[in-house]
């Protein structure tokens, strides 16, 4: 499948959960997904949910390049930090400033090739 497929799918499961997603002609170095990322944030008379949507940015690859981009980049203290830069095309270096930046002001960034991987990410900051 080609990394368009695999944001076609992502898309979709942000939807389908309550959240909103978006992908097109963005400036260079943009994640692949700009998304609101629904998050509970409470109950009100308790059976009213209370939802917000969180800035979510998803720089999409297939497995096979995200397995290779991640052999020179690791997460350290929330931000992507380039370890071996072999492992990384010259737009990925822009592509991972701009994770961080997003990630630096509050909001939420990844790379990611599943929905899954999106899910688990977001359960592990919210």
């Amino acid at each position: 499948m080609l990394e368009s497929g695999y944001q076609s799918k992502i898309i979709n499961d942000i939807i389908n959960i309550g959240g909103t997603a978006i992908t097109g002609k963005l400036k260079t170095g943009e994640a692949d997904i700009q998304a609101g990322y629904p998050i509970l944030v409470r109950t009100v008379n308790y059976h009213e949910p209370v939802i917000r949507l969180m800035k979510l940015a998803v720089e999409v690859k297939t497995p096979k390049a995200y397995e290779y981009l991640m052999k020179g980049v690791k997460e350290v203290d929330g931000l992507y930090v380039i370890h071996d830069d072999t492992k990384l095309k010259k737009h990925e270096h822009l592509q991972i400033t701009k994770l961080n930046n997003v990630r630096k002001r509050g909001g939420f960034a990844l790379l990611a090739h599943s929905f899954q991987q999106v899910k688990e990410y977001m359960d592990g900051k919210v």
